[in-house]
């Protein structure tokens, strides 16, 4: 199969939220293309080498998003809260070598141990297998926190039979409010916390994170195409401190002519 068709059809799949794997090479072991984020030059690394399951939760687009929405200073230190195969931390590190980053997965973490070693970073990412909720983390350690959480309600969409699937899709074992609530205390005064949810959530969003003391300063809404609805819309918060709100230019996925943007095969690796 054409690896462009193959990443615009998997593409299309996860604006319709489903769950599935964004290729950036063939076949499950992935080359990424060494790329800057936010025009910074990569420092000793031309490209990540990730590995996934077969099967299970597979991470797509919301961790390239995610990011380049991040912003960060070096040696600042940062959470991400359901690591999945350690996609997050990677990117992150790849753009900051500099940054400590703690990663904590509910799952399985063998893909994500694999992935920090075989790229070298196991001296920058600590990985934790636990329950986010259960584990005694120290208060006010983070400068950011980072999740791609998830997005559905328990009553809403059909759960998954994949248990693996199902708790990356459906708050089984971690919903918004309880994040935001075991989040905040974690970040340091001024501490940032960056996270991915389907627009029709923003409203709840925004009150639990105001609720909390951790008050909103940008958004960027990321669309299929400059004539389709938002699908997914990226939310920062900063602890105790109020600042303008900003809202970035949307993120738009395709131009009219059905090839990706500028910007998103950027971000995707695909240039």
């Amino acid at each position: 199969m054409d690896i462009q068709y193959s990443n615009k059809r998997l593409i299309n799949k996860r604006f319709k939220r489903t769950k599935c794997c964004q290729p950036t090479g063939v076949g499950l072991n992935f080359n990424i293309k060494s790329a800057p984020l936010s025009g910074k030059p990569i420092v000793n690394k031309t490209e990540l080498v990730i590995d996934q399951e077969n099967t299970g939760y597979r991470y797509s687009i919301e961790p390239f998003l995610l990011a380049d929405f991040i912003t960060f200073l070096p040696d600042q230190s940062v959470l991400d809260i359901g690591t999945g195969c350690g996609i997050i931390p990677l990117l992150m590190v790849q753009r900051e070598p500099s940054l400590k980053v703690t990663a904590i997965e509910i799952q399985d973490t063998s893909q994500a141990k694999k992935n920090f070693r075989q790229n070298d970073m196991e001296h920058q990412i600590s990985l934790i297998q636990g329950d986010f909720l259960n584990e005694a983390l120290i208060p006010e350690s983070f400068d950011h926190i980072v999740s791609n959480p998830p997005y559905r309600k328990i009553k809403t969409g059909r759960i998954n039979p994949d248990s693996n699937k199902a708790i990356a899709r459906h708050e089984l074992s971690l919903n918004m409010s309880s994040l935001i609530d075991k989040s905040a205390p974690l970040l340091k005064k001024n501490g940032q916390i960056s996270l991915a949810y389907p627009p029709e959530r923003l409203g709840e969003l925004m009150r639990e994170l105001e609720c909390k003391g951790l008050y909103p300063n940008k958004a960027r809404f990321v669309h299929g195409n400059d004539q389709a609805p938002a699908k997914i819309v990226m939310v920062s918060a900063l602890k105790g401190k109020r600042s303008d709100f900003a809202v970035a230019p949307p993120l738009t996925v395709y131009n009219n002519d059905g090839n990706y943007s500028k910007e998103a095969a950027n971000l995707l690796r695909l240039l």
